[in-house]
């Protein structure tokens, strides 16, 4: 079976547009107190209350065209969620967050490739002792993995001390479900490299770039010089649809181009093509939820 890793080591895929701006949309009629629980900044929340809604914007995006729709959690770490007064509902949080995002992927048909589920991890700047980074981490990443997470995203800084706590708690996660889910670092096209500890800590670097179909040029170049695995959809679904069009013009079979030391090595007619691959999804037991609001 085809891993994320195996299709972001061989091709550049696109990833989803912004879940967050699509929970915000006036037409969803939400409620600060029955939706958010008085958290109106912490779209999270809507995994819980509003989780059909959730399901709904991973299609969206899918049915646009994207290969991987990232999870809706990027504040979902007990730590960020303390604030909200939700530090002891970040398991059942990020549980619901990539089961929403599995449901999706399941129901949308793939043209017969296989679509992924990235369970987002963000750093959000705590400044307190790396164990308790790691802890709650820990919590995150658990809760990703059992919701039906394919891989790990973690969106770091580099040279921040709490990448290390991050990767160690995400592999801890991993171990306590005898997991064996991809654990990534994200980092930005141009920005700084990780360094030798960091990277052998984790299972892969995710060379990510914001889509933006208006500007095909750099996509030609970036194609060329391999310099991204993972682009951005843009914000709305539309914007995915017109940077999967650019990636099937550019592609080798017609759904996403190889990157380019696949190329170099020539071995481009022995690569299995994105248009073979075949998702085969893993039930998981899901804990006790909370009941969606009408």
């Amino acid at each position: 079976m085809r891993t994320i890793t195996e299709a972001l080591t061989h091709h550049v895929l696109l990833t989803d547009g912004s879940i967050t701006r699509e929970l915000k949309l006036p037409e969803l009629d939400l409620d600060a107190e029955r939706d958010f629980f008085g958290a109106v900044e912490c779209p999270e929340v809507l995994n819980l209350t509003r989780y059909s809604k959730v399901v709904d914007v991973h299609k969206a995006f899918l049915k646009a065209g994207a290969d991987i729709v990232r999870t809706n959690s990027l504040r979902a770490n007990p730590l960020t969620l303390r604030a909200y007064g939700l530090e002891e509902e970040a398991f059942l949080i990020n549980f619901k967050a990539a089961e929403a995002a599995a449901e999706a992927v399941d129901s949308v048909p793939g043209e017969g490739r296989r679509r992924f589920v990235m369970g987002v991890v963000r750093d959000d700047g705590w400044d307190i002792p790396p164990g308790e980074v790691e802890a709650a981490a820990s919590i995150q990443v658990e809760g990703l993995i059992a919701g039906g997470a394919d891989g790990i995203l973690l969106d770091v800084l580099p040279g921040v001390g709490r990448i290390q706590a991050m990767l160690e708690g995400a592999n801890k996660a991993r171990e306590k479900l005898n997991s064996r889910v991809a654990i990534l670092l994200q980092r930005i096209e141009g920005g700084p490299r990780f360094g030798p500890r960091t990277v052998n800590s984790a299972d892969g670097i995710v060379q990510f770039r914001p889509g933006d179909a208006r500007r095909a040029a750099w996509l030609d170049s970036a194609l060329r010089d391999g310099t991204v695995n993972l682009i951005g959809g843009g914000s709305l679904p539309q914007h995915t649809a017109a940077l999967d069009t650019l990636l099937r013009d550019r592609a080798e079979d017609g759904f996403r181009p190889v990157l380019g030391w696949v190329r170099d090595e020539r071995v481009v007619d022995n690569l299995e093509p994105v248009s073979s691959w075949t998702r085969f999804p893993d039930p998981v037991e899901a804990p006790e939820s909370v009941s969606e609001t009408a």
